[in-house]
């Protein structure tokens, strides 16, 4: 009998988070176990008719937070031919309340033969239109994540955030900017932002808080595993501050998953999947106002056990329940 053979199609390449974590991941743990994987990465109507011509040979067809025009005419040639078709979610369809956008979403979700989501909002939204949903939460490639010891006592400590700081400019804006002109006013620290884009709104904030020195890193490679690796392994506490709004809701928590992963504290918004991760006093700490935020931060800087303790519950809980492994099994448990 023939291996299983899987086509994805995902949003992006590797440097795109949810492309690389909820595709090339999962591939990889795929073909561990004997299925075959085709990777088609884009959008555009060439890398489609790849796709197209390549289903006749492919058993299963992922999508991966793909919704056009041609996207929904794929899916119906693929339907046709009798293939397994699975759309995947790990946020909400939009950024924007885009009508066609959420229109397009809605008819590959109702029409494939099963929707993965990475978060219970999500699921919640998907089964409006598809009974067949699945909780497939987003996990990490653990063996990529490699614990650090704090490399040098006598520097501040880090306070430290990773990811696409254009998205999240606002939220970083709103919720860390008094806190952290708090923190400074009492005690040097370090704040290091990875992924700042360029976005003059952030440079504009953080670049100049006294007491704080900020180290705001546009870009990095993000399809190098060690190159996230070392950056986050100069943090020492995670910060992961969100917006309690409508999108962020349907977040996964990646970003808490990587500093879980590393073994790093996190402070974090009870925002969307991130109040399921992280319970409060074990992995992290949850904040909601800016006093949560100054006195999350100040025990913290004040109890390195403390922070070393949650940094060990994180990596224990990321080990048992959010590693690639086990979603690459409960994905096959899906398409069985």
């Amino acid at each position: 009998m023939r291996p299983t053979k899987i086509l994805f199609c995902l949003l992006g390449n590797q440097t795109k988070a949810s492309s690389r974590v909820r595709g090339y991941w999962m591939a990889e743990e795929l073909e561990k176990r004997g299925i075959q994987c085709t990777i088609v990465a884009g959008g555009n109507r060439k890398t489609l008719l790849h796709c197209l011509a390549m289903l006749p040979v492919h058993d299963v067809i992922f999508f991966q937070k793909n919704a056009s025009k041609w996207h929904i005419r794929l899916l119906r040639i693929a339907n046709l031919m009798g293939k397994i078709t699975l759309f995947d979610l790990d946020d909400a369809p939009s950024r924007v309340n885009s009508a066609v956008t959420m229109k397009n979403a809605g008819m590959m979700i109702s029409r494939v033969s099963a929707v993965m989501a990475g978060s219970q909002a999500l699921l919640e939204y998907v089964r409006q239109y598809n009974p067949n949903a699945f909780f497939l939460p987003t996990c990490v490639k653990l063996e990529n994540y490699i614990p650090a010891e704090k490399n040098d006592p006598a520097k501040p400590v880090c306070l430290g955030w990773i990811g696409n700081g254009a998205h999240y400019a606002e939220d970083l804006v709103q919720i860390l900017s008094g806190p952290l002109r708090h923190i400074g006013s009492t005690r040097k620290v370090r704040f290091k932002l990875v992924g700042a884009c360029k976005d003059s709104l952030l440079y504009d904030v953080f670049s100049d808080i006294p007491g704080v020195e900020a180290e705001l890193i546009d870009q990095i490679p993000w399809g190098d595993a060690a190159a996230v690796r070392n950056q986050l392994a100069d943090f020492d506490i995670g910060l992961y501050p969100v917006l309690p709004n409508a999108f962020n809701e349907n977040k996964c928590g990646f970003k808490a998953l990587e500093y879980m992963a590393m073994g790093i504290p996190v402070i974090s918004s009870p925002v969307g999947a991130l109040k399921d991760i992280i319970e409060h006093g074990k992995q992290g700490l949850l904040a909601i106002t800016e006093k949560d935020w100054i006195d999350s931060i100040l025990l913290l800087l004040a109890n390195e056990d403390l922070w070393k303790t949650m940094g060990k519950a994180g990596r224990t809980e990321v080990e048992l329940d959010y590693d690639i492994v086990n979603a690459a099994d409960l994905l096959i448990d899906i398409i069985n």
